[in-house]
């Protein structure tokens, strides 16, 4: 009896470990050799743990973990990665990941493969309806009652899949992805675009923790606003742009909120490098209540918004007598950041004489980052090479007025400048430079 007992327990034991499991399998050739977990936190991913990947397979305990929104991060040919609910049972998936993004099949996880299967289901019909929709454009005389038919099954499958999921984590997830489809076919479709514009935020509930937590904010947004507005006039798109993410700052009163939207969108800007988006988008991050705000983020994104493209490039001293903004005659200006510490420096500034010197209606300048102990160093190379260039040095490396200036975290950095001083282009080594000069 105590040993039916003991087995039972082990057999209990074991199924409370599964169920605290999220295990996946790669079914491709690649060369994946560990992957990452990480939890989804107001729309960013937190960082957890590593596991290392034998024979294709992986595996991650979860015990202590709260439910949510987790992915696991992994390095092919380029970055994938899933993401998936966690609700305190066993997850189990495969992984097919030799092209773009992965494609994912969970084969334990009733949360998961309910959305799965609700995102499939309704995807396919609602594609229907669509075809439907454009087939009108062009031939109005299509019958509406192919269109009404179609409509009605996306409904009835939204309403059947609500209803399933009705005590699922996941049910969040199809409500908020519940499309807002006309009644009847619209004649023209600048009629049919403002109505997906208008209904688009319809259902999404900026309070749910669920979706705050979780990617799908974040990528409705995205949709709204890059994708929903979009004309080929750049001072136009700007405008666009603009107005998408004011509409969305009036949906919510919250300010927290508030602030994590428009952090989301100055980074997004920032790396699209269009300094007038983000310089519209920093006047109204300073407009959310000062305890709200994150003062770190905001000066960093002011001080790299200074050296964007398009940018006039932030003055400097070169010498006694001239400063970067007093050069003149020249068509184009080269700044290289460098350090007569730096490797890969030694290896690229050389190639770039080479080339520059083939140049003569571009004028480079170098800002050395070097300290006390490597000064010397940096003017025996200064005697030796580099002539024909402006030479100024940056004491104090990283932590240099001109490294802070033009946010300077890596050696060697480029700033190609026009005759104005305007920045036109940050080439990423030595190649850019290159085909940037020809």
């Amino acid at each position: 009896m105590q040993k039916i007992l003991f087995f039972l327990l082990c057999i209990a034991f074991q199924f409370l470990g599964a169920q605290n499991m999220v295990s996946g399998k790669f079914t491709d050739q690649n060369s994946v050799k560990d992957v990452a977990l990480y939890r989804i936190i107001d729309g960013n991913p937190d960082y957890i743990k590593y596991t290392n990947v034998e024979s294709k397979q992986f595996s991650f305990s979860m015990e202590g973990l709260p439910k949510g929104v987790y992915r696991v991060l992994y390095q092919n040919i380029k970055t994938g990665y899933v993401d998936f609910i966690y609700n305190h049972e066993l997850v189990n998936f495969t992984i097919n990941s030799s092209e773009g993004q992965s494609s994912v099949e969970f084969l334990a996880s009733k949360e998961n493969q309910l959305l799965q299967a609700y995102q499939y289901s309704v995807g396919q019909l609602q594609n229907k309806l669509d075809s439907v929709q454009i087939s009108y454009f062009k031939n109005p005389k299509t019958s509406r009652s192919k269109y009404q038919e179609i409509k009605e099954k996306v409904d009835g499958a939204q309403q059947y899949y609500e209803e399933l999921a009705k005590e699922y984590y996941c049910l969040s997830f199809i409500k908020a992805s519940r499309r807002h489809n006309a009644p009847l076919p619209f004649y023209l479709p600048d009629e049919y675009l403002n109505h997906i514009i208008k209904s688009f935020l319809e259902g999404l509930d900026f309070q749910n923790l669920i979706l705050r937590n979780s990617m799908f904010i974040k990528k409705r947004l995205n949709t709204y606003v890059f994708y929903l507005h979009q004309v080929e006039a750049i001072d136009q798109q700007n405008e666009l742009y603009l107005r998408a993410i004011e509409k969305i700052l009036a949906k919510t009163k919250e300010d927290v909120f508030k602030e994590h939207v428009l952090r989301w969108f100055m980074t997004v800007f920032l790396k699209k490098q269009n300094s007038e988006v983000l310089s519209s988008l920093i006047n109204l991050y300073k407009t959310i209540p000062e305890e709200f705000r994150n003062k770190t983020l905001l000066s960093t994104i002011e001080i790299q918004s200074k050296t964007m493209v398009g940018q006039i490039a932030p003055d400097f001293k070169i010498s006694d007598q001239e400063s970067l903004h007093s050069l003149e005659g020249n068509n184009n200006y080269l700044i290289i950041f460098w350090s007569s510490e730096c490797p890969h420096c030694s290896e690229e500034l050389p190639r770039v004489e080479e080339i520059t010197n083939n140049h003569k209606n571009t004028t480079v300048i170098t800002i050395a980052l070097e300290n006390e102990s490597s000064l010397a160093n940096w003017r025996e190379i200064i005697k030796a090479q580099y002539n024909d260039w402006k030479n100024i040095v940056a004491l104090g490396k990283w932590d240099s007025k001109e490294a802070i200036v033009y946010d300077i975290h890596a050696t060697p950095s480029y700033f190609l400048l026009d005759e104005n001083k305007q920045i036109i282009g940050k080439p990423h080594d030595f190649s850019a430079v290159r085909e940037m000069l020809k």
